[in-house]
């Protein structure tokens, strides 16, 4: 599924939302790919958009737990743009 495309049809959330919800991993590609689906998405369609929302935060808070992570310039990209959307607070993620 090109998620790039999709999010630009309302009627294609649920889809994407199906997609992240199925996938076992994520690497830091598919976080960049998760929250810039999140930043297009309007927030009106609240059941997908906060289920992109919680899956994002899951696997944020996976991957900055690991030991030694490594916060590369996609990684840092995907933080940044999840403080902008709203979706992790910046508060805590500024250090990042």
């Amino acid at each position: 599924m090109d998620i790039r495309e999709a999010v630009k049809n309302k009627e294609k959330y649920g889809e994407i939302a199906e997609y992240f919800k199925a996938k076992n991993s994520f690497s830091t590609e598919d976080l960049v790919l998760l929250i810039d689906a999140i930043e297009q998405m309007s927030p009106q369609i609240y059941e997908h958009y906060r289920a992109l929302q919680d899956i994002f935060r899951r696997e944020i808070k996976a991957v900055l737990g690991q030991e030694g992570a490594d916060m590369n310039a996609a990684l840092k990209l995907a933080v940044s743009k999840g403080c902008a959307t709203g979706t992790l607070l910046a508060e805590k993620y500024a250090q990042q």
